[in-house]
């Protein structure tokens, strides 16, 4: 169980792109299983909607910050990379809705931080989902490749 833990949950260690892929798919999945058993849930009882929202959603976010840290490892980059390519987009996004109704010169301030979050997020999405990890070892651990191709030889 604890292996199991660690694999969902640690933050140590890299991943390759094919891992990574495999995580966002199953996780994709997961989440949105969950989805429709919460929201039938919530037919039910909203109280017990929002209490199993709380104890499901920590969970998950944690489970997804996990393996892209791990693959953030992979690209030789600490987790606090997680602040630009997902929080900063989402924070520009806010303002820019924000942004919008401020007139001719809301438009064009909404228009920049717009264009700002969106950058950022296809610079995450090439950085995280797309790059080669560093070849051989670097601060986080071993080239997850050449484990996997010293297991298939030995």
């Amino acid at each position: 169980m604890e292996g199991l833990l660690e694999l969902m949950f640690g933050a140590s260690g890299r991943i390759n792109r094919a891992k990574y892929w495999r995580s966002v798919f199953i996780f994709v999945v997961a989440g949105l299983m969950t989805a429709v058993i919460l929201f039938t849930a919530a037919g039910i009882a909203a109280p017990v909607f929002l209490v199993m929202v709380v104890v499901v959603l920590i969970p998950w976010l944690l489970w997804g910050a996990s393996f892209t840290t791990k693959r953030l490892h992979d690209r030789g980059k600490s987790a606090w990379w997680l602040m630009v390519f997902y929080l900063m987009p989402a924070a520009l996004g806010r303002l820019a809705e924000a942004a919008w109704l401020a007139g001719i010169a809301g438009t064009a301030l909404h228009s920049i931080l717009a264009l700002a979050a969106f950058a950022l997020t296809v610079w995450g999405f090439v950085e995280i989902g797309c790059l080669r990890g560093t070849a051989g070892s670097n601060t986080y651990g071993p080239d997850p490749l050449s484990l996997a191709q010293a297991k298939r030889r030995g």
